[in-house]
């Protein structure tokens, strides 16, 4: 594939980029009637309300425009470069329609409202809000765009579009790299229904632990997710409750875990998964950091040595950063060194692949962490001994070749370098380069925790730089970088 030629994409797949987008317009104005009816029961006001319907009604007639505008005689199967503009195309303009409601309600400027939809979509996680929104429409809302954005735009909309070649395409191009089966739309709907489970389930024990319906809906979308915004003003307080810090530990693991794992695990396989490299990877991971966080903390004298509040407190925010989700049990930002950098570091890895968290992805650093170690027993083995290199992971046997290595060490590289530029560029602005580094470490990680610095007053160059780092950080890096290969290409002719 020559992505230098981006701009090179036939006629006809840009027709079909524009009326697979009105499949999208469509989609969001529909589930926009959950805020709308949640201002109407929770009483909002007419501010509130009307700004939804004039989002949804936007949003809607786009839609109808875009899917009428183009006769279905005309599409064509988009190829891979086609799939990955319109993947980036369609979060973004996502993130767009999805901030409507707060710039038409004036809660924030324009800027900062894509700001908070894109955060938001992506499971980030930093808000523009000073303090969480009073309306329960704008909380509904948030918290529906971490569910759906945990999912992801593709996955859901793979399930509205006709059966073609480019569903196999788009479904890559998000960056999905597994599947249950073969069946494109098939894999996508069986993604759904575990999902959807899971979050009945979610909010099931949430009630059953104390909260009300509002929050346990609203933590279950965030926690599933792993976006992490609030919808209570006294969010902390309910951390203290260690029955809702137990729930929200599992609802965050199991957003972070392969949701093709899932599938073996609601069908009761579990010798299927306890020997998948990525549950092992995450189990060891949780354990060590926690055990390295809790030294630290009762070395420093932090929780009056209490060692079950300091247990609580580590094992919560190692679950939360490890899996991209960003809920605070405790202000992270006063601990010791070794445990706040510790996080950071969690927050590079991220959960599993194919899971609603984002990040390098545990798959992708165990297999970097084995291959070093197979590099360095080959060194020092015998001349002509071959290493077997393979894993268990999803159900079989994975045999590693050169080319799937190199793929894994340069999407590596790839998001390093976009973390080291997009720090100098923050740093330019902050003049504080632990503040920098935090924020863009947690903007590329989608875990969004991190220094009290986001808030509307920061320069709007700092803004952008985030808001593509949540993108990145989200779909992958690959789409996320076609408009700079534009660029370059264009700079170069």
């Amino acid at each position: 594939m020559n992505l230098w030629n981006v701009e090179r994409i036939k006629g006809d797949e840009i027709k079909t980029i524009i009326h697979y987008t009105g499949f999208l317009l469509i989609s969001i104005a529909s589930f926009m009637m959950v805020p709308i009816i949640t201002s109407i029961l929770c009483n909002d006001g007419s501010t509130y309300f009307y700004s939804f319907i004039n989002s949804a009604i936007i949003s809607l007639s786009l839609g109808l425009i875009c899917y009428y505008l183009f006769d279905f005689d005309e599409l064509t199967n988009l190829s891979f470069k086609a799939s990955l503009i319109f993947v980036l195309s369609a979060w973004i303009l996502s993130a767009l329609i999805c901030a409507l409601p707060m710039v038409i309600s004036r809660d924030l400027s324009f800027i900062d409202a894509y700001f908070e939809s894109m955060s938001g979509i992506t499971s980030t996680g930093f808000t523009m809000y000073a303090n969480v929104p009073v309306a329960y429409s704008i909380r509904i809302w948030r918290s529906l765009l971490q569910w759906l954005g945990g999912l992801g735009v593709i996955i859901l909309l793979l399930v509205l579009l006709p059966s073609s070649l480019s569903l196999k395409r788009l479904y890559l191009a998000e960056g999905n790299t597994e599947e249950i089966t073969p069946n494109v739309k098939h894999n996508s709907m069986m993604f759904i229904k575990i999902y959807t489970i899971l979050t009945v389930l979610a909010i099931a024990l949430y009630v059953l632990v104390g909260l009300d319906v509002f929050n346990a809906v609203c933590y279950s979308f965030a926690g599933l997710g792993t976006g992490g915004f609030s919808s209570d003003p006294n969010y902390l307080n309910n951390f203290s409750n260690p029955l809702v810090e137990i729930v929200t530990i599992l609802v965050m693991i199991a957003g972070a875990i392969n949701f093709v794992l899932h599938y073996y695990l609601l069908k009761g396989k579990l010798n299927r998964v306890h020997r998948d490299i990525e549950i092992r990877g995450m189990l060891i991971i949780i354990v060590f950091a926690t055990i390295i966080v809790m030294f630290s903390l009762l070395q420093n004298n932090f929780y009056n040595h209490d060692l079950l509040v300091t247990f609580r407190h580590s094992l919560f925010q190692v679950v939360s950063v490890l899996t991209s989700t960003g809920f605070s049990s405790t202000d992270i930002t006063l601990w010791p060194p070794l445990s706040y950098h510790i996080l950071i570091l969690l927050m590079f890895i991220g959960g599993c692949a194919t899971s609603t968290a984002s990040g390098i992805k545990i798959y992708n650093v165990a297999v970097m962490i084995k291959d070093l170690w197979w590099e360095i027993q080959s060194m020092l083995l015998p001349k002509g001994v071959t290493i077997k290199r393979k894993i268990h992971h999803n159900n079989r046997e994975i045999h590693l070749t050169n080319d799937s290595l190199r793929q894994i060490f340069a999407f590596i590289l790839i998001y390093i370098l976009l973390f080291v530029f997009s720090t100098l560029i923050v740093l330019m602005f902050c003049n504080n380069f632990e503040v920098a580094y935090s924020i863009v470490a947690s903007s590329i990680g989608n875990t969004g925790i991190g220094p009290s610095y986001i808030n509307p007053s920061i320069p709007f160059v700092v803004k952008i730089v985030l808001i593509f780092d949540f993108l990145a950080g989200r779909i992958g890096i690959w789409p996320a970088l076609l408009p700079f290969v534009y660029l370059v290409n264009r700079f170069n002719k």
